[in-house]
């Protein structure tokens, strides 16, 4: 037998309590980070075997990262070769930042919203045990179950909200990590290209 709870979610979210109000605006911030990190990432899309070939091009992109790095390696080597490694490193550290903005803000919504889910349960719990000693002998089942159920719900909340958060920022993270390879792998292109000539 399937037991199905007949409330709707305002009225859950109502019996989840006051903890339930910093578990909605943390579950706001995550979707407006998630939506605008993705929007972000589409918007830069890019390969790295086309983004060298439109480099040996004279082709460069704003919306690509490994252009815009690439575009400041080839400018900058008439200065020589440290000189333009160091300006590529500043270049590619703030494409870096610009790919990682938000991510921090995610991890800790994932980090920190189970433990608010954790301490309303545990509020509900004191509500429950002191029902329990203002009815001493006459309490029944009924008379604390509502604390504890109430408790239970922004532990479930906190989940719902640290479970999609930790997730995106994992995979956000990876896409970050793949960045840093392609610009290295980039550089090191490029490197080889204008500097190691004999």
């Amino acid at each position: 037998m399937i037991l199905s709870i007949e409330f709707s979610l305002p009225e859950l979210f109502e019996k989840g309590g006051g903890f339930m109000w910093p578990l909605l605006i943390l579950a706001f911030i995550t979707v407006l980070i998630v939506l605008e990190r993705l929007i972000y990432y589409t918007l830069r899309q890019y390969r790295l075997s086309r983004s060298i070939r439109d480099l040996q091009q004279g082709v460069t992109s704003s919306s690509n990262p490994l252009t815009q790095v690439g575009s400041v390696f080839v400018n900058a080597t008439s200065d020589g070769e440290e000189h333009t490694l160091n300006v590529t490193e500043r270049e590619a550290s703030r494409v870096i930042r610009q790919h990682e903005r938000g991510l921090r803000i995610l991890a800790l919504i994932a980090a920190i919203s189970p433990l608010i889910g954790l301490l309303g349960t545990v509020w509900g719990m004191v509500i429950a045990f002191s029902k329990i000693a203002k009815l001493g002998e006459t309490v029944t089942p009924a008379d604390f179950a509502d604390g504890i159920w109430t408790g239970l719900l922004t532990t479930v909340a906190g989940l719902l909200v640290a479970i999609p958060a930790m997730a995106m920022t994992r995979i956000f993270e990876a896409r970050v990590d793949r960045l840093v390879h392609d610009l290295n792998e980039l550089t090191s292109h490029l490197r080889e290209r204008f500097f190691s000539r004999s």
